[in-house]
């Protein structure tokens, strides 16, 4: 029971150790083996998130090497509410890289047998331990915390085996969560794939040019022409329609002040929500500022905000309640003849992101916008109608499988912050607990 739980600090069982001020001339985006660990790094309630990565290229102290699975902190928060400081994280396994131990992330070690750092990083993820951070925090634009107070932090601490058994139980769905994850990752980058052989490559159509095989089968590459033809896009296979973005969506400007129904939850769709997974915030109308616009089912939304980070979301279905997204996103509306997949990818496509970003205008670097107008009047090749109901035969189950799996994990992550503090506090038992992950089939 919890009232057998051992009453301790965190500096009785760990120590937290500073990283190196690596050279600022050394650090840049340009992928490369080292990877430099900032409180960028850090997921909104704990955990470790990929991308946006800065890349270190220099010479380094050895001893600032982590090693896969190191417990890190961070240290240092940008954000208005400390978004992410003092939570918790773990280095990920990821073959060829190299993550390096940079200031403001503290490196958590254990100093004492009671305790297993499984579990020391749950306790750094529950509410009261954040609670303990942010009102000891100091700093105003900038919020920073320390070892010497992450270490005052204090808690009921049960037994090793007991520790050993809720780190397993919210560990088995952060793993799933994170196998989701790659799994959406890889069927997205396959549909993305397909879409720059068929409709910008043109490899099919360079294979028949050549009198070589293409690959597919032969329902499918009959389908495509064996000659090209001049466009305003340049070389396009013989027959194949050039057109604008027009032609495939419209843009939708149905908006509320979500305010007027203060007390109506309403899955919002932001751009710091599609940066921290691409999983809509659930909120009450009374919390949310401004004027935003309406999201029906069979939209996609692209964001128009520093569109050379492109951010294309296909919005999950309907749950009963209404949703409703930034105005920094543009609501399109795919015509019929196309489908949102084709429209998803031709989206994401590195020729129109950088036509995007080559467009877009503002008054600083970092809030470069494009005019829904010249979105809408970018030129690409739309192949023919055949070709576009081959493309979707395809994609279009990849990705609805991608979306059905990012449900599951908002799910699966919902149960794992609903679980973490009742597991934490003794107010649920392993066997419950264990019964719930029955549930989910892991």
């Amino acid at each position: 029971m919890s009232s057998e739980w051992k009453e301790c600090s965190l500096g009785d069982l760990i120590e937290i150790r500073h990283g190196y001020a690596f050279p600022g001339e050394h650090i840049s985006k340009t992928e490369g083996k080292c990877v430099l660990v900032t409180p960028g790094n850090f997921e909104i309630g704990g955990g470790y998130k990929q991308g946006n990565a800065k890349y270190f290229h220099g010479e380094y102290p050895q001893e600032y090497i982590f090693a896969s699975g190191d417990l890190v902190v961070t240290m240092t928060d940008l954000s208005k509410t400390a978004d992410t400081l003092g939570y918790s994280a773990k280095i990920p396994r990821e073959k060829g890289k190299t993550y390096l131990h940079n200031q403001r992330v503290g490196k958590v070690s254990s100093k004492s047998p009671e305790a297993e750092l499984d579990y020391i990083y749950w306790v750094m993820r529950h509410k009261d331990y954040r609670s303990w951070i942010v009102n000891t925090a100091t700093g105003s634009t900038v919020k920073h915390t320390s070892p010497s107070r992450i270490l005052e932090y204090s808690f009921l601490l049960p037994q090793a085996n007991e520790q050993k058994a809720i780190a397993h139980i919210l560990g088995t769905l952060d793993d799933k969560i994170e196998l989701n994850r790659k799994t959406n990752e890889t069927l997205e980058a396959m549909a993305k794939a397909l879409f720059k052989s068929w409709f910008v490559d043109f490899d099919p159509v360079r294979a028949k040019t050549e009198v070589c095989p293409t690959g597919l089968p032969d329902e499918i590459s009959d389908l495509f022409p064996d000659s090209f033809e001049d466009s305003e896009l340049g070389e396009v296979p013989s027959g194949w329609s050039v057109g604008e973005i027009d032609q495939i969506v419209n843009l939708r400007k149905d908006s509320l002040d979500p305010a007027s129904a203060p007390d109506e939850i309403f899955d919002h769709y932001s751009i710091p929500a599609f940066d921290a997974g691409k999983y809509p915030a659930r909120e009450l109308g009374s919390s949310i500022k401004s004027q935003k616009f309406l999201v029906g089912d069979g939209d996609l939304l692209v964001s128009k905000l520093n569109p050379s980070t492109p951010r294309v979301w296909i919005p999950f279905a309907s749950s009963g309640s209404r949703a409703i997204c930034s105005t920094e996103f543009l609501v399109c509306r795919t015509s019929s003849v196309f489908g949102r997949a084709y429209a998803y990818c031709l989206a994401s496509s590195d020729a129109i992101v950088e036509a995007m970003t080559g467009l877009a205008g503002g008054t600083s670097n970092s809030h470069q916008r494009i005019r829904p107008r010249d979105f809408l009047a970018l030129p690409c090749c739309m192949g023919t109608e055949m070709v576009r109901s081959a493309f979707l035969d395809v994609v279009e189950p990849l990705l609805g499988k991608s979306l059905a799996l990012r449900n599951e994990s908002k799910s699966l992550s919902t149960t794992r912050d609903s679980l973490l503090p009742k597991l934490i506090s003794g107010e649920i038992r392993i066997p419950d607990a264990e019964k719930m992950l029955e549930e989910f089939g892991i």
